[in-house]
């Protein structure tokens, strides 16, 4: 439980941002793997931008903490991720509610 009257606490800006913006930026998301699932902790990537880091896999399945801008990018483009040589597809299960893209200031 969180008290919102107490001091502070590891991840507070993280936890008020999300309370009172909305706002979350990343997701821990299934993807499918093409190739070797790469090791715990391997940095996810996207035309060689920051796009997240590998959690666990397994025989083709694996678990990834992804930026969600980053997704939607790759989804849109139709193009795999990739990590350690191997082509990652964020498989965003029906349940998962993906926050909507910020609108840019103009």
């Amino acid at each position: 439980a969180i008290d919102w009257n107490k001091g502070c606490y590891m991840g507070q800006e993280l936890t008020a941002r999300t309370k009172y913006r909305g706002l979350v930026r990343k997701r821990l998301l299934p993807v499918a793997v093409e190739g070797e699932p790469p090791p715990y902790g391997t940095p996810v990537t996207l035309d060689g931008r920051d796009a997240g880091v590998m959690r666990s896999g397994h025989d083709g399945r694996a678990l990834a903490l992804l930026r969600v801008e980053m997704v939607r990018e790759a989804q849109a483009q139709n193009r795999p991720l990739e990590a350690a040589g191997a082509a990652l597809r964020p498989e965003v299960p029906g349940w998962v509610r993906l926050p909507e893209p910020e609108a840019k200031a103009g």
